[in-house]
């Protein structure tokens, strides 16, 4: 922005920081609108917990599967939870 308001031009600006005009443009629009605080950058996606297939009862008795058992427990090979976490997750809660 202070290269904007020293009156660089838009291209140069567009080139030192390898963006288009249109992201300049936008820059400058956020920051009019809303000082700096509109040009901080903002968290994308969904917010956590939005759309969560399991309750919250259903992810307590998951958890507590995952405490209570290990991978070779439920007929996996290895130490991970790679494969077979589905089914776990099935037989915890009663879905699938």
């Amino acid at each position: 922005m202070a290269a904007l308001l020293a009156g660089r031009d838009r291209k140069d600006i567009a080139a030192v920081f390898g963006v288009s005009l249109k992201a300049v443009d936008n820059w400058w629009a956020r920051w009019q609108a809303g000082g700096r605080e509109a040009l901080l950058a903002r968290t994308k996606g969904r917010p956590v917990g939005v759309h969560q297939v399991l309750g919250g009862a259903e992810q307590a008795a998951v958890r507590q599967a995952v405490l209570d058992y290990g991978p070779c427990d439920v007929g996996l090979v290895g130490q991970l939870w790679t494969r077979g976490v589905g089914d776990l997750i099935a037989t915890s809660t009663g879905c699938g």
